[in-house]
């Protein structure tokens, strides 16, 4: 079993997938305690999403196959005019270039496959302990303890923030008091302007419609419909969701679900009627249109940013985006903990900094004084770049 005093108590905040994602890598070698808000629930917000081929490397090391998720290779991103006109076909390289293919696969079964892998006893180490209902009041960064609103505490010597864009981790590593710090409300994120419509239609819509078969033959992969005006930021994405389904998401301008996002204080609306987001999208094709009229009832997601970050880390605590590639399982004993923490940051703060900048470029949200100085976007050397990446061993050792 090895050394239980190299051990480190490792406080994991959130049970998501990037919290379940870090507990399955760090289980081996610590004690890892997941302290999930919520009750876990496999089912909630399932939709489909893309794994890129750095992350797909990993998942497949540690033995979740693509047959497990029930996973669709991307082969092909395509590109629709408002015409409903084939513009664009693009191979993806994935495989050759990196090695892996980018999947698709319904985040329900990923987020199950990672559980399994942090809890279950089939896996050398201690199963991960997971927590449920802990709404976290407090913070202290310093001596790695939090405090919940029921009164409990949990001390670690290491606090792990993969709670989402209102990470309350998040908060705490940002604030520049010491000791403990309130934490209830979250820190940074603001609103993009766009929001999103995510819903599901079945295969055989797409299959049957001369505008749309193409995308379910031989070739997988995502399509992009794009609105008559292309400055805008509207447009309808399909890729496959399963065997049966493709998940659609449809972005457009998000003023007129405003005042039900302050309203509710959430960033989803759940449930909203075909029609009513069909409405948004009468000047693309009426195949796309189609689409709409036979899907799932949409949910309007409210597309928020954040603002660099000065600093991902502070005391015992710091935040993840990819917890896939954090650098803590090489930790052997606390006194190695802020070096690591050091040699986290200097990774992936750069790496994190170009996707959110190129993420804004592409959605047409950079402010006037980017526009000036960016270059044109080039996805080749982009995804060279971002998916070519390995481990953060790797990068570190060959800076």
């Amino acid at each position: 079993m090895g050394d239980e005093s190299a051990r480190l108590r490792i406080l994991i905040v959130g049970g998501g997938l990037a919290g379940l994602a870090a507990a399955a890598f760090l289980r081996e070698k610590h004690e890892v305690t997941v302290l999930e808000r919520y009750k876990l629930d496999f089912e909630r917000n399932d939709y489909a999403i893309s794994v890129a081929p750095n992350t797909h490397r990993l998942l497949l090391e540690q033995g979740i196959e693509d047959s497990h998720l029930q996973a669709t290779v991307l082969t092909y991103v395509w590109g629709c005019d408002a015409n409903g006109k084939l513009i664009r076909e693009t191979l993806s390289e994935s495989l050759a270039t990196f090695g892996t293919t980018t999947i698709f696969t319904r985040r329900s079964r990923l987020h199950a496959e990672l559980h399994s892998l942090a809890t279950g006893a089939h896996r050398p180490g201690h199963p991960a302990r997971i927590i449920e209902h802990v709404k976290i009041t407090d913070i202290d960064v310093d001596g790695g303890l939090i405090t919940t609103e029921g009164g409990e505490s949990y001390s670690g010597d290491l606090i792990i923030g993969a709670d989402g864009i209102n990470s309350a981790v998040r908060a705490a590593v940002l604030s520049c008091d010491t000791g403990a710090i309130n934490v209830g409300a979250g820190a940074g994120a603001t609103p993009s302007g766009l929001a999103a419509y995510l819903c599901t239609v079945p295969k055989e819509v797409l299959r049957d419609d001369p505008v749309l078969s193409f995308q379910t033959g031989e070739k997988s992969g995502m399509a992009a419909f794009q609105g008559v005006d292309p400055r805008k930021p509207h447009r309808v994405v399909a890729y496959p969701a399963d065997s049966k389904n493709f998940q659609m998401v449809a972005y457009h301008s998000e003023d007129a679900w405003v005042e039900s996002f302050v309203q509710s204080g959430s960033s989803i609306i759940k449930d909203v009627t075909t029609e009513r987001a069909a409405q948004d999208f009468l000047d693309l094709h009426p195949s796309v249109l189609k689409m709409f009229a036979n899907a799932t009832p949409p949910d309007v997601w409210r597309i928020r940013d954040l603002d660099r970050l000065p600093k991902w880390r502070s005391g015992k605590a710091i935040v993840i985006g990819d917890a896939a590639h954090a650098v803590t399982p090489h930790v052997t004993s606390i006194t190695q903990i802020p070096t690591a923490l050091e040699r986290f940051e200097q990774i992936r703060i750069p790496r994190a900094h170009k996707v959110q900048f190129a993420s804004r470029q592409v959605a047409g949200l950079l402010s006037e004084e980017e526009r000036k100085t960016a270059k044109p976007f080039d996805s080749h050397a982009f995804m060279t770049e971002i998916y070519g990446y390995k481990s953060a061993q790797d990068t570190w050792e060959n800076r």
